[in-house]
């Protein structure tokens, strides 16, 4: 019996984490840090970054682009998924290169979890640099 939602759950190592794919560095709440696929460990841990964002001006409400990025990573290729409310780190690339300077985020927003098709989603905000 073939089950989609199997089939989905493997193509996201085509769709988020193939030539499209950068990569992420996860620092958990007690400090461990992922920068490995829990699928493969020799493999880095990568997935689909947006840098930029679209928002709706409050005061205007045209739409406006800022630099709020958003990273899509595989369930599947997660050690631990984020919880709300916990504190986490994402390190992602400063220009979307694969071997660029990583920069540090924290999550903005509680995670947008897929969890039905394999997926999450992490809204991410600048760390303070002070």
């Amino acid at each position: 019996m073939v089950i989609l939602r199997e089939i989905i759950e493997s193509d996201l190592g085509q769709t988020l984490e193939s030539e499209f794919g950068l990569p992420v560095v996860l620092i958990d709440p007690d400090g461990g840090i992922q920068e490995n696929s829990a699928n493969d460990n020799l493999t880095p841990l990568v997935g689909q970054i947006l840098y930029d964002t679209r928002l709706e001006n409050p005061e205007t409400g045209q739409e406006i682009i800022v630099h709020k990025p958003v990273v899509t990573l595989r369930r599947t290729s997660l050690n631990r998924i984020p919880l709300p409310g916990e504190k986490w780190v994402v390190k992602i690339p400063i220009v979307p290169k694969f071997d660029a300077e990583k920069i540090s985020f924290s999550l903005e927003a509680p995670t947008e979890d897929g969890g039905a098709i394999g997926f999450i989603r992490l809204y991410l905000m600048e760390l303070d640099q002070s």
